[in-house]
């Protein structure tokens, strides 16, 4: 777990106890980066697609899947894609880099088969919207209220959601956005789609520095300790799911 941001620790251990009920099954990733959370879920069972933007990252996803061709895919156009053949559609730390969030949603949307189920994690709260969001091309932080609108709009029902982070994120988004505040090595001069891609696969050189000293293990406690705040509306992101009406 080393070299891991603190809320990518905290996100998947709220993703592993938001899922650890649900049936193995088939999945497609929207936006899956380098696909690490998608060899979370093939490692658990499932079998899944992944798409990206970016050509690199599915280049680099190939490579990661490549001893598991039966199991896992990776495309370059969703229209590939057969509607209807899904059980999950998962999107993490991807809405917010999207202007029309409903309209792209509803298309990822309809490669799921009737009651299938969605799962997105996303940054919350506008008000903490700062130097390390635009860095990496985010056009919005959500409330509850509005990703549930926006889930909504796309055709889900039974929608829920956890907020997840407190307290650790409070201090480290503080740290995060006063050390890019200083540099953004790396980031300048890249367009908000080439910023999205690229936070996917690197992350600034300040940013590197920092986690040498501080381990994942050492957040380890803390994904215990949110567990007693997800109700409540304090933690800087959100995990949420529900049904495909």
């Amino acid at each position: 777990m080393s070299g891991k941001q603190p809320k990518l620790v905290l996100r998947e251990a709220c993703i592993a106890d938001v899922t650890r009920s649900w049936p193995v099954g088939r999945f497609f990733e929207a936006g899956a980066g380098t696909g690490h959370m998608s060899s979370l879920f093939l490692a658990r069972g499932f079998t899944g697609v992944s798409h990206d933007l970016g050509e690199s990252s599915r280049s680099l996803m190939r490579d990661r899947f490549q001893d598991s061709p039966s199991r896992m895919k990776v495309v370059d156009d969703i229209d590939q894609l057969a509607d209807g053949t899904f059980d999950y559609l998962l999107a993490f730390e991807v809405l917010e880099h999207i202007e029309n969030d409903v309209d792209m949603l509803s298309s990822w949307a309809r490669k799921l088969r009737p009651n299938g189920r969605i799962l997105v994690s996303v940054p919350a709260h506008q008000r903490k919207f700062g130097a390390s969001d635009a860095m990496v091309g985010h056009v919005r932080r959500y409330e509850r209220a509005n990703l549930h609108q926006v889930l909504g709009a796309a055709g889900f029902t039974d929608i829920q959601m956890v907020n997840y982070g407190w307290p650790l994120t409070e201090l480290t988004r503080r740290v995060s956005n006063r050390l890019i505040g200083v540099t953004q090595e790396g980031f300048d001069g890249l367009s908000a789609a080439e910023r999205s891609i690229r936070s996917a696969q690197a992350k600034p050189a300040v940013i590197n520095k920092v986690l040498k000293v501080a381990s994942g293990n050492a957040f380890v406690p803390f994904t215990w300790i949110q567990r007693l705040f997800y109700r409540f509306d304090l933690g800087d992101g959100l995990v949420a799911w529900g049904t495909r009406a």
